[in-house]
């Protein structure tokens, strides 16, 4: 490292309110002591290095040696004269945003960033061999497919946080080698252009190292299509000749469903219209309770038999569903539209044959209700069937 950087790193220290202008200068301040003769150095050698190419007090410039008494220097620095010297990661990027040079030291102290950065670094050499177009002179690369896409390099530290661990991966899936190479690059470059058509432009590499995770997965999954031999339209027809047979069977479990619900009323009133009021337990009315709660009970054991042709649409819509997750294109909002639907009337269908349950069971404690009612005397003085008249 030049020994002009080591002599600012240990100034560095020293200063306060550092600030980076946009036009490439530092400003800060020194709290200047005269009694310090080694700071007094290091202002000295900095300043004939041209690293300090301004000094004032109180708002008036000086020059060496009058650095004057005790007091605040304000500071005014030429970051060029310090090579390989970087106040920040954002400006270490500003500088060289695909190529870290050989030698380069940060203020300011980051793991995390330093790592994102060699490997955003990595990242776009090895893209650099990939992209359509790469303009080295105005920093900037073009994906192309029916059009170009400019694409500058500008992103922030922040943004390489998952770079490196997604580095590995996106090389090994977009590595030469491959003897489909080439359309793993397209299927990469065309999930790219679809996430980064609509982003401001400064803003798209920062999107992409962001969102690599997400670009990678699609990729793949189109790749996987791809292998497969796969179209999405067979997918809709494979699906919609599915949801036939789906939506048929859930018409033919409703059927049965709308049937208890009009059989069950009905058949419950007419066994309670045989009911006879006695004094105590006779044959007729227990049999027609007994036969009563035996209809219900097999309509019951029905609906257990519906439920279980319930699951079986669920597993096999579920599978469906989860096999089809694994092969997402563009158009995968359509497929979970269908889904959705079906989905939808299969909880409809769901729901009333619990209703159909329920009732079941309350049609059969009415009927021992009545059965008790019809059998115990206080029970009829206590509530009389019909209107006693005197």
């Amino acid at each position: 490292m030049a020994q002009v950087v080591e002599s600012f790193l240990k100034f560095r220290s020293r200063l306060s309110q550092v600030r980076e202008e946009s036009d490439g200068w530092m400003l800060a301040v020194c709290d200047f002591d005269p009694k310090e003769p080694e700071l007094t150095d290091l202002i000295t050698r900095l300043y004939e290095e041209g690293v300090i190419s301004e000094l004032k007090r109180g708002g008036q410039r000086i020059f060496l040696p009058a650095l004057g008494n005790a007091g605040t220097l304000e500071l005014r620095i030429d970051p060029g004269n310090l090579p390989g010297y970087f106040e920040n990661y954002d400006s270490l990027i500003k500088s060289y945003p695909d190529a870290a040079p050989e030698t380069f030291v940060v203020w300011e102290k980051n793991d995390s960033f330093h790592a994102g950065y060699l490997a955003v670094c990595k990242l776009l050499q090895f893209l650099k061999a990939k992209a359509e177009v790469w303009d080295a002179t105005g920093q900037r690369f073009f994906l192309v497919d029916q059009q170009a896409l400019e694409i500058p390099l500008a992103y922030s530290a922040k943004q390489t946080a998952s770079v490196p661990v997604r580095f590995a991966a996106v090389t090994r899936f977009l590595d030469s080698h491959h003897l489909d190479a080439d359309a793993r690059w397209a299927f990469f470059r065309k999930v790219s252009l679809r996430l980064l058509r609509e982003v401001p432009k400064e803003k798209r590499l920062g999107t992409m190292l962001e969102s690599l995770d997400r670009l990678l997965e699609r990729a793949q999954q189109n790749h996987s299509l791809y292998l497969e031999r796969f179209s999405f339209e067979d997918l809709l027809k494979n699906f919609d000749e599915k949801r036939l047979k789906f939506v048929a069977d859930l018409n033919q479990i409703l059927s049965s469903i709308q049937t208890a619900l009009i059989g069950v009323p009905i058949g419950f009133f007419i066994i309670l219209e045989k009911f006879k009021m006695a004094k105590g337990w006779i044959g007729l009315n227990i049999l027609l309770a007994v036969g009563g709660i035996l209809f219900f009970a097999l309509l019951f054991v029905l609906t257990l038999n519906q439920g279980k042709a319930l699951q079986g649409i669920e597993i096999a819509l579920s599978d469906f569903e989860f096999d089809q997750k694994k092969r997402v294109t563009d158009k995968f909002e359509r497929l979970q539209r269908l889904l959705a639907s079906t989905w939808a009337q299969f909880h409809r269908v769901g729901r009333l044959l619990c209703v159909v349950r329920i009732l079941l069971i309350l049609f059969s404690v009415l009927l021992l209700a009545a059965l008790l009612w019809c059998s115990m005397p206080s029970w009829q003085r206590f509530l009389p069937y019909t209107v006693v008249t005197p």
